[in-house]
């Protein structure tokens, strides 16, 4: 499962695997995790008579496995499934299972590809960065795109920019971005795009997006003037405040550069897991 799980309940001898990533589980608390990891992209088919007969069989559970034979046979919907799986251990409290009803009524009626992008924004917006940016990739891939407009691709392709843009993956990105505005034809997507080619030094590369994408001169002094501003106020933020500080500290022989040079070295790595290995 990738995390360390404590196990109150049976342990299976022969795991179950969901059929949608291949993940295999060994217990209750193992199953709840995982709903709630894939919450976005669970389907009530997922929890057929083969799921119920492991439920039975491995874990011992004749009771929640007849609950679910039940709801099988009632035509339940998925909300009232995960409420009683995940209420048949102590794995989560109360809130955190009235979080994932939550979600579950918000896209109840969305398409598959629908809910995936939620839960890639949804991994952007908390800055979980590699999480979103596989997420982007694996919906990208998905059979379920072949139905998407082209304003639906652009979409996925610009978070899929920012998320790599956000790691340093500069190259990636203005890829990404480049893509984006081949679909939807999305202005940002165009400066985003030149941006990242800027920041990542890829000068021969920038020079011939610019002469590929028709971009006139007008908009190139108006690209290079926000590229300016944005160095000029990334350079007074708090963050580079304090480097500069520490440099004079260390220029001046105040010792106590150290301790604050190891605060922002822990924080910084503390970001870094945060945004890539979340």
């Amino acid at each position: 499962m990738g995390k360390l799980i404590l196990c109150a309940g049976r342990i299976a001898n022969k795991p179950y695997c969901f059929p949608m990533t291949k993940t295999r589980v060994y217990s209750i608390e193992e199953i709840c995790y995982y709903i709630r990891n894939n919450i976005y992209i669970m389907q009530e088919e997922v929890f057929d008579k083969e799921f119920a007969e492991w439920i039975r069989n491995e874990l011992g559970m004749e009771e929640t496995a007849d609950k679910l034979d039940r709801m099988r046979e009632d035509h339940n919907n998925l909300k009232d499934i995960v409420v009683t799986l995940c209420c048949s251990c102590d794995y989560y409290t109360e809130d955190e299972i009235n979080r994932l009803i939550v979600i579950m009524d918000q896209t109840q009626n969305v398409p598959l590809r629908g809910r995936q992008k939620i839960k890639a924004d949804t991994c952007l917006k908390n800055g979980s960065l590699e999480k979103a940016r596989r997420e982007y990739e694996r919906i990208l891939k998905s059979p379920d795109m072949l139905n998407a407009e082209s304003e639906e691709y652009a979409k996925v392709y610009y978070n899929l920019g920012v998320a790599a843009a956000g790691m340093g993956e500069y190259r990636r990105a203005s890829r990404a971005f480049q893509k984006a505005y081949e679909y939807d034809q999305m202005q940002k997507a165009l400066e985003s795009c030149l941006y990242c080619l800027k920041l990542g030094g890829l000068q021969e590369e920038y020079e011939k997006m610019i002469k590929e994408m028709g971009v006139t001169t007008e908009q190139l002094t108006f690209l290079d003037a926000q590229y300016e501003e944005a160095l000029r106020q990334s350079a007074d933020n708090k963050e580079c405040r304090m480097v500069r500080r520490i440099r004079r500290m260390k220029e001046q022989s105040d010792e106590a550069y150290h301790q604050l040079a190891s605060e922002m070295i822990l924080g910084w790595k503390a970001e870094y897991r945060k945004n890539m290995l979340s």
